[in-house]
């Protein structure tokens, strides 16, 4: 029962300085700044008229009918893919 008691209580301590580095490392990150600010990405899509794909709008193509994907099929004749 002792060995139990004994391995227990080194696991908490284990857990317990696993926790401070974590909130160390983590106050460090927050103060400094040093991270640079994530991107912000246009995350807008479309569907294509078409084939019903979901794109980004950056990648779409506009159509008579609203945005195509670029697939070849949904491409109106004499398009060739110009965006």
């Amino acid at each position: 029962m002792g060995k139990i008691i004994f391995w227990l209580v080194v696991f908490f301590v284990a857990l317990l300085a696993l926790r401070l580095v974590n909130v160390t490392n983590s106050r460090g990150r927050a103060e400094g700044g040093s991270r640079e600010p994530k991107r912000k990405r246009d995350t807008a899509t479309v569907r294509c008229v078409n084939c019903g794909v979901y794109l980004p709008k950056a990648e779409a193509i506009e159509g008579p009918r609203g945005a195509l994907c670029g697939d070849p099929k949904c491409l109106p004749a004499g398009a060739g893919g110009k965006r």
